[in-house]
């Protein structure tokens, strides 16, 4: 079984540790997914669109001119008249009035009474003025189907089962859940929870058209991006965000449907308005550009007039007309300042007004929870392609498609978000990336780096500098198991070395072997041959291992004639300093071989095994027979014939193999062989066939025409010797030509 690369095994084990990184979400993760967020908003945002919103603002100046808040409810309900007065189609206090006015003239006379038993009387006050909540609940009374206030909701992190109801007694139960395919349960299970609300009084809270939650919900790290529409108070009762209610009423709606499936909440429905949610029912608030405001001072997304403005009658009329106005505040000290995407201070109000205006102009967020799923496979995908592009691929391609793929993600991501509203943020897919990318690469350099030094220290002797380059870079152009490959093997022997090397020194003998070796092993490595071993004087080379190559059978071929011009060039030289000359016999042949590391686990060498390997290693030592100095294989001469010239010398019997094999005499490069090898080989290979056809005498004729081309030709000598003894004695019957080698050797 192939062992399977490092690259492989970390790339699945740290797309694995994304994978439950994104699930359990560490802080740090989370940080930087809600940056990125960030970083979108500040990107796309854009002006308010709808036009149908307006903010009245508690403001530092109002604060100055009215005393400090709370004020009193004569004040509030002038406030609140004005504005309707002007035109207002929906006014919703971002405010909750828990606690009776303490400075109404009823009040005071009430609690003078009960503490100090003295019938306390504030003339010149009306009667109808001396009681400043009953004027505030006149108003709101009066204007009941316009006006909405707020309460707080004090979420639970567990789910409430049973609550008191008595604290709400005016309930209006607009909300109604709507079950899609697969949903079960109650959809108050996928609500933000509630164990308990703040209301304003009873006469203020029923007086009001309905009372919704001005709660923002920030993220974990105190900015507000999305908001609850919908909070359960127990198991029975649903009750509207201030924005959602505000919407309601003012497209006089009497219904909210809420969608839900399997997977939680996916929508919201108004009639014809459909809010896209996330699973818990929250609206992902598309922010808008602050400006400065005319009218109210500061920054701010919308229209913005300071409550004392109004009340002083300084606001043009019609500023409120048709239009949904938020009361809130921005004063600091009030500490209704919200942190978001645009800015760490930003009027809580103001939340509710841009959910309102992102309903109305129907330029909502979506981030449906299935969006989930589609980041986690993202995830995974992101992982097994890097994995699978740096294991196979060049660094630089690797990194260059790194980058593509993550520009490409990105890109399209701020296109989903800046023209179809979709939120896609990508930050757990390149925060994965980052993890991954820089961990790969260096494993895979790591792992290179040691295949290199494994190549260098296997085949650094064996092959020629640029081969050993190319091996070291090209890793996966071979392989170390055992496999089948086409090659060349080629074998050659010094003639008379036992000889030799028993009339020299051995210092002598091993100059001697230095000097004929070094040159031959040269031009094997400069024909990107593989040196395979020295066995004394012979040696043994391949071409086409370890790493493929189309022309093996010529390189080997052209190989083996340098060398015997090299051997001429020094046979003199030889001679002279070691008293011998030297002649190399040179067998060659292709075919299938099994190559790869062969040997014990403790000590093993990369070499080839096959029929085409025993074949080479007997064709050398036929040359003795012929007289000849290369001899080749069929398979060789087929692959090689366009490169090189060759005559057939016979068909041979080779000891280990059921039939003969056609052997063939390498003459030359093509183009550059002497004419009288060319002339020789007409006669000489005309004569082979006549005397496969038992004509002795015409085959005779022949042979004596080529050695009047060359009189030592050993071939043609050896040849005219078998033809005569067949003459003589004729083969047996059967015979088909076949010459027939009793030894190996």
């Amino acid at each position: 079984m192939k062992k399977m690369s490092p690259v492989v095994i970390v790339g699945i084990v740290l797309t694995l540790v994304c994978f439950f990184l994104y699930v359990f979400e560490p802080p740090f993760i989370s940080a930087v997914s809600l940056y990125a967020y960030d970083v979108f908003v500040k990107k796309f945002h854009s002006e308010s669109k709808s036009g149908r919103v307006a903010l009245v603002d508690v403001d530092e100046a109002s604060l100055s001119a009215y005393g400090q808040w709370p004020w009193s409810r004569d004040l509030v309900a002038k406030l609140t008249a004005s504005i309707l007065e002007d035109g207002a189609s929906v006014v919703a206090f971002d405010i909750v009035f828990a606690e009776a006015d303490g400075k109404s003239p009823q009040v005071i006379t009430d609690t003078m009474s009960e503490r100090y038993g003295l019938d306390v009387a504030i003339e010149g006050i009306p009667e109808e003025l001396s009681d400043f909540d009953g004027l505030f609940a006149d108003v709101l009374k009066s204007e009941q189907s316009r006006t909405i206030l707020g309460c707080f909701m004090h979420p639970s992190e567990e789910p409430v089962e049973d609550l008191p109801e008595s604290c709400d007694p005016n309930y209006k139960g607009y909300v109604f859940p709507r079950r899609l395919k697969g949903a079960a349960g109650l959809v108050n299970s996928f609500l933000v929870q509630a164990k308990k609300m703040t209301i304003s009084i009873p006469r203020l809270s029923k007086a009001a058209g309905n009372n919704a939650f001005y709660n923002t919900l920030p993220d974990s790290d105190n900015v507000v991006r999305r908001n609850p529409l919908l909070m359960a108070y127990g198991p029975n009762r649903i009750y509207p965000a201030l924005a959602l209610e505000a919407v309601r009423m003012d497209q006089g709606i009497s219904k909210i449907f809420v969608e839900y499936g399997s997977q939680g909440i996916e929508r919201l429905r108004l009639k014809d308005i459909t809010i896209p949610t996330d699973y818990s029912g929250s609206l992902v608030v598309n922010f808008r550009k602050l400006v400065h405001s005319d009218t109210g001072g500061g920054f701010s997304s919308f229209p913005t007039h300071s409550a004392a403005d109004v009340l002083q009658g300084r606001v043009a009329v019609g500023s409120f007309s048709n239009k949904i106005v938020f009361i809130g505040t921005s004063a600091p000290g009030l500490r209704d300042l919200r942190a978001t995407p645009l800015t760490p201070e930003f009027a809580g109000v103001e939340v509710h007004a841009t959910i309102v205006d992102n309903i109305l102009a129907g330029d909502m967020l979506s981030q449906p929870a299935w969006i989930i799923g589609v980041d986690t496979f993202a995830i995974v995908l992101i992982g097994l392609f890097l994995t699978v592009l740096i294991h196979n691929g060049k660094a630089v391609l690797s990194f260059i498609m790194t980058i593509a793929v993550l520009g490409a993600v990105i890109a399209l991501s701020f296109r989903l978000f800046d023209k179809m509203n979709f939120v896609f943020v990508p930050a757990r897919l390149v925060i994965s990336t980052i993890i991954i990318y820089p961990v790969l690469t260096m494993i895979k350099y790591w792992e290179e780096e040691r295949q290199r030094k494994q190549v260098r220290n296997m085949f650094g002797t064996m092959v020629s500098q640029d081969v050993l380059r190319y091996l070291e870079h090209n890793p996966s152009s071979f392989s170390l198991s055992g496999h089948k490959t086409e090659a060349t093997m080629f074998f050659s022997d010094v003639a008379g070395f036992t000889t030799i090397s028993e009339a020299l020194e051995p210092a002598k003998l091993s100059d001697l072997l230095n000097k004929y070796l070094s040159p031959m092993t040269q031009i094997i490595m400069d024909r990107r041959g593989y040196v395979d071993k020295y066995e004394g004087d012979a040696i043994m080379a391949e071409w086409g291992v370890p790493f493929s190559m189309e022309d093996h059978a010529v390189q080997a071929c052209l190989a083996a004639l340098e060398q015997q011009e090299k051997l001429s060039e020094l046979r003199a030289e030889l001679k002279n300093e070691f008293g011998h000359e030297l002649r190399v016999r040179m067998g060659i042949n292709s075919g299938s071989v099994t190559a790869g590391n062969m040997g014990s686990d403790k000590r093993f060498q990369y070499t080839v095994m096959g029929d085409a390997v025993n074949l080479a290693a007997r064709l050398e030592p036929t040359n003795k027979d012929y007289g000849t100095e290369i001899t080749l294989g069929e398979a060789t001469f087929e692959k090689a014939k366009h490169a090189i010239e060759a005559r057939l010398l016979d068909k041979i019997q080779v000891v280990g193999k059921g039939k003969p094999v056609c052997v063939y005499e390498l003459l030359g490069r093509r183009g550059r062989t002497a004419p009288n090898r060319l002339a020789i080989r007409e006669h000489y290979e005309a004569a082979l066939r006549l005397h496969w056809e038992r004509n002795w005498d015409e085959a005779l004729a022949l042979i004596d025409r080529a050695l009047a081309i060359i009189p030592d030709d050993g071939a043609s000598l050896h040849l005219r010797s078998r033809v005569r003894a067949y003459k003589i004695t004729p083969p047996a019957d059967g015979w088909a030509g076949e010459y027939v080698r009793a030894t190996k050797d």
